[in-house]
């Protein structure tokens, strides 16, 4: 490989590239050595100038064009590589040696070599100074950026009072005249507004205010059909909640009277909180009060920065960065969002050299007002990253403000585009480093909208980061949003979308004529028939000249069926079609050589996947969850870079067997193996080699057996089970309608040390539960529909006297065990958080007694069950339902919620929760039969806490209690409820 030295300038990995791509076997069969050899002195020239260009072009507009037309020529020479390794690569040797008499490709790259050698002569004019010693500092030898909180109150100064403003406005009494409260915080961009909200938004008042909340981000092409989806949905859900909510229209831009009244239609009984940068919003929102957010005091101002500037170390130790800190936070102008990014930037640079650098350089005084002060240390940050790090934070404009994203799809976008190549050998693990570089630089933000959800987190760019990526990317990465069309450069390279019924069309004309787009990221706007279909015709016009692109999405679009034409997009590394009603996929697909990345998931009207799937051989992530497919294409097993499959569903014949899973062992994340019921011989299974699978997290084995089986099969199931020991890495695990009569010997202590989820689910035939109590790891574990356990005894928890049973287990749960009668191993569970057991009609005794982390108990169903309660100080929510031989000796004070049901449980039950429970938040009792019950004389202790009283068929016709003993009562529900006379 040729030595190239490179800057951290943004172009300069994609430099790297081009000249490793030059240096390749293809490029010397089809080019002279002469050409490719000035290509690459032309290229290294240009990279000594791109630092200097890149700091300059804030103050002189001809090099910030000089840049912009040397990103596209080496865009341009990119893609043109790209083309000629994809041809190269599907010839043999002598068939490059013979196109190399007719090079159809060497007239171009001769006209991209010229004009950037013209590029490159302009650094006199230009008045450049060539870098001396210039390098790329890679991503995995920079130091780490700190670790910041998200949203940390502690780290939120100086708005203490504008918080508690709020928060009593919030849960206040008052009402608007016809209308919902509105309070407003107005104050500049960067100033905290989002983040002072949010810490409203989770403040514990406000969460035991509001069963319902709702946080909708509202940018400025927020059109009345994207309100209308929103507000609709929260209208729902309020309406299920049957209580008030809260709902936070972040960043809000709505100026339009008849839209606020359109919104206001549908918040009949909320309160509203509002985040605007902009004076009059909030005068046309006629809010009931607003909040203007002021820059923070000086000594509130010196903290902040003094957090994240010194963080791990002792200020006092530092005289002399103390003093040079002082002048740097009197230039931040007491902004909260400046303060803490340059803070960080500070930290990264420890030193008293770096300091006055920062201190004394121009981009202080780029441009005149606040946001934009704001947004020049902002620069300044960005400009401190290595060079592709800057490229992979650019790429992000792609995404409309206020989008959230997760991390692995965002990496996987970065992979599409060769932004995480030649650098490291794993791109995955750079990309995760380069994430959580943004992160902890708060250039990424974690969500309050979706802050968690399926297991992952989601992430937000605030405003002014995403205006800083913006123009970093310049003209390269474009948003259409809104119902105008508008002009779209021809350097645009990745372009995101939002099409509806009235100008999809028009839009996507536009988007034909740009020939060297990269990226198309499409959302449909509406519902059902209402969203612009993405028709074959559509997809022709598209896929006939976009054929340079590298990713591209029609997730959740109208989409039902995939065009031939695809097979045009030679260079496409990433196709997704998730949450479409595509059927299946064009045989022309697998002429996709490039592709890596192939999301498929919740496509479930997609049964199968193409015959000649197998000739994707470079293909890495293949997402099929929620999809039903019937057989794996045929031979598989060819496809060895896969990192992702999220499914393997094991067919009967050869080619679609279990073993096509024997050379896939870079299989990373999750596998759910389902059809397991196809596996006959212990020798297939075996060669599925599934414990050499080293990195796989999570792996759900799926047997989807209904029918009755005899002896000699029972015990094939065995057998082929234990050949399916996974690797000792394994951290979550579920065994799904297993039909053997025992369970395997690997589901034990030293096989699964890591395991921390185990689900069991269908395993009718197992009449002994293996030794699961030794486990280490083992936090969560659930047990259901396994009707052949009559006692759960000694062998449940190990046979390990040394060691605690179950010493990690936080939730455990047995459900819809027909024929389990008796539960005789009660030993451990130390830290046993929430213990569930329900449908076991023939349980008789006991449960655990102590387990002193207890927090929630559900018993449910089991009608013979004689147990008293455990003996737990922390339980807070109890849910006891058609179990009337529960008995509860103590109950805990630290009750917060309780669940009754049925006439016995609720005689015996309800009076002593009433009395001894002074924390009791919310009741529910259900289904009394019995004769009115008289507490006379109750003296109730959860009188002033409760919030939430729901009460659904009693048969009675008084309650054992006057409701207007419950003063702070916000929610009353009486349902069913057919012979009450009196409340009182």
């Amino acid at each position: 490989m040729a030595e190239v030295d490179v800057g951290q300038a943004f172009l300069s990995p994609i430099i790297q590239l081009i000249c490793e791509k030059l240096t390749s076997t293809y490029f010397r069969d089809y080019f002279h050595e002469g050409l490719v050899k000035k290509l690459e002195i032309t290229l290294k020239s240009i990279n000594y100038l791109l630092d200097d260009a890149e700091t300059k072009q804030y103050q002189n507009q001809r090099v910030e064009n000089w840049l912009d037309d040397v990103s596209n020529e080496v865009y341009e020479l990119e893609q043109l590589l790209d083309v000629i390794v994809t041809d190269a690569q599907r010839k043999g040797k002598i068939s490059r040696f013979l196109s190399a008499f007719i090079n159809r490709f060497e007239s171009r790259i001769k006209a991209s070599l010229e004009r950037l050698v013209f590029l490159a002569d302009l650094k006199y004019e230009l008045g450049f100074e060539v870098a001396a010693n210039p390098r790329l500092e890679f991503g995995g030898v920079t130091r780490p950026f700190p670790t910041v909180s998200l949203v940390d109150e502690s780290l939120i100064l100086g708005r203490e009072h504008e918080k508690e403003e709020i928060i009593d406005f919030i849960l206040s009494d008052r009402d608007g005249v016809n209308r919902v409260p509105i309070i407003s915080i107005v104050g500049l961009m960067g100033m905290g507004k989002t983040a002072l909200a949010q810490l409203v938004y989770n403040d514990h008042r406000i969460q035991e205010q509001f069963e319902f909340k709702a946080w909708v981000y509202v940018p400025e092409s927020f059109g009345r059909l994207h309100l209308n989806k929103e507000i609709i949905n929260i209208q729902l859900q309020h309406l299920v909640a049957r209580d008030n909510y809260l709902l936070v229209l972040d960043d809000a831009w709505i100026k339009d009277r008849n839209m606020l009244e359109y919104l206001l239609h549908f918040t009949f009984r909320g309160k509203i909180i509002v985040t605007t940068h902009d004076n009059e919003v909030a005068s046309v929102m006629r809010s009931n009060r607003i909040i203007h957010l002021r820059q923070l005091e000086e000594s509130d101002s010196w903290s902040l920065f003094v957090r994240h500037a010194f963080e791990g170390r002792n200020m006092f130790e530092y005289p002399n960065l103390e003093s040079i800190g002082m002048r740097i936070v009197e230039k931040c102008g007491g902004l909260p969002l400046a303060l803490k990014t340059l803070g960080i930037l500070l930290q990264r640079k420890f030193s008293e050299i770096k300091w006055v650098k920062i201190l004394e350089t121009d981009l202080w005084h780029f441009s005149e007002g606040d946001s934009n002060s704001i947004f020049s240390i902002l620069r300044m940050s960005y400009l401190s990253l290595p060079s592709n790090l800057k490229h992979c934070f650019a790429y992000c404009s792609i995404f409309p403000k206020g989008y959230e994203f997760e991390k692995d799809g965002l990496i996987k976008l970065w992979m599409a585009q060769g932004l995480l190549k030649g650098i490291a050998k794993n791109e995955e693990e750079l990309g995760n480093k380069f994430f959580n570089d943004l992160v902890s630089i708060s250039f990424f933000q974690q969500s309050a909208i979706v802050p968690f959800w399926a297991g992952k987190y989601y992430f937000i760019m605030h405003d002014l980061v995403h205006d800083l990526a913006t123009s970093m990317s310049g003209e390269f990465c474009l948003r259409i949003e809104g119902v105008k069309v508008q002009y779209i450069p021809q350097r645009t390279r990745h372009i995101w979308c939002c099409l509806d019924l009235e100008d999809g069309d028009r839009k996507l004309k536009q988007i034909h004529n740009i020939k060297g787009l990269r990226s198309l990221m499409v959302e449909a706007q509406g519902y059902g028939d209402k969203r612009f279909k993405i028709s074959t015709n559509v997809q022709y016009n598209l896929y006939s000249r976009l054929q340079y692109l590298r990713m591209l999405s029609f997730k959740g679009c109208n989409l039902s069926e995939l065009a031939d034409e695809i097979r045009n997009l030679k260079l496409l590394r990433y196709l997704d079609l998730s949450y479409t009603e595509i059927t299946s996929l064009p045989d022309s697909i697998c002429m996709l050589y490039n592709l890596h990345t192939l999301l498929l998931k919740e496509c479930f009207k997609l049964l199968e996947l193409p015959p000649n799937f197998c000739k994707l051989i470079n293909l890495r992530h293949l997402n099929l969850k929620g999809t039903h497919i019937k057989k794996m294409p045929k031979e598989i097993s060819e496809l060895i870079n896969l990192e992702m499959l999220t499914d393997f569903v094991v067919g009967e014949q050869h080619g679609y067997d279990i073993k096509q899973l024997a050379e896939l062992n870079h299989l990373k994340g999750r596998l759910q193996i389902s059809g397991l019921k196809n596996v006959a011989h212990p020798a297939d299974a075996m060669a599925a080699n599934l414990k050499d699978k080293k990195h796989l997290e999570e792996l759900s084995l799926s047997y989807d057996e209904w029918r009755e089986m005899d002896g000699l099969v029972t015990e094939a199931r065995v057998s082929v089970l234990e050949a399916l020991q996974p690797n000792r890495h394994l951290m979550r695990l579920t065994i799904n309608d297993y039909r053997g009569s025992s369970f395997p010997n690997w589901l034990g202590d030293h096989h699964l040390p890591n395991l921390v989820s185990l689900e069991l689910l269908g395993c009718k035939l197992c009449s002994q539960l293996p030794p699961l109590g030794q486990l280490p790891s083992l936090e969560k574990l659930s047990i259901s529909g396994c009707h052949g356990i009559e006692i759960i005894g000694s062998e449940f928890c190990g046979y390990n006297p040394s060691n605690v049973p179950f010493r990690s287990l936080e939730t455990l749960r047995v459900e819809h065990m027909s024929e389990w009668k008796e539960w005789l191993c009660l030993e451990g569970f130390p830290l046993l958080q929430e213990l569930c057991i329900t449908h076991c009609p023939k349980l008789k005794s006991a449960l655990p007694q102590h387990v002193p982390c207890l927090q929630k108990l559900e018993i449910i169903d089991c009608q013979e069950l004689e147990a008293s309660i455990p003996n737990a100080a922390n339980i807070s929510d109890i849910e006891l339902k058609r179990c009337d031989g529960i008995f509860i000796n103590e109950l805990p004070s630290s009750l917060k919620r309780a669940i009754l049901c049925g006439t016995h449980v609720i005689e015996i039950t309800l009076e002593k929760i009433l009395v001894s429970s002074p924390f009791l938040e919310e009741l529910e009792v259900e289904d009394f039969f019995g004769p009115n019950l008289e507490w006379s004389s109750l003296d109730m202790c959860s009188c002033n806490s409760l919030r939430t009283l729901t009460i659904t068929g009693w048969h009675s016709s008084s309650l054992p209690f006057a409701l207007h003993l419950f003063t702070n009562l916000n929610s009353l529900v009486l349902y069913n409820c057919p012979w009450l006379e009196s409340f009182f």
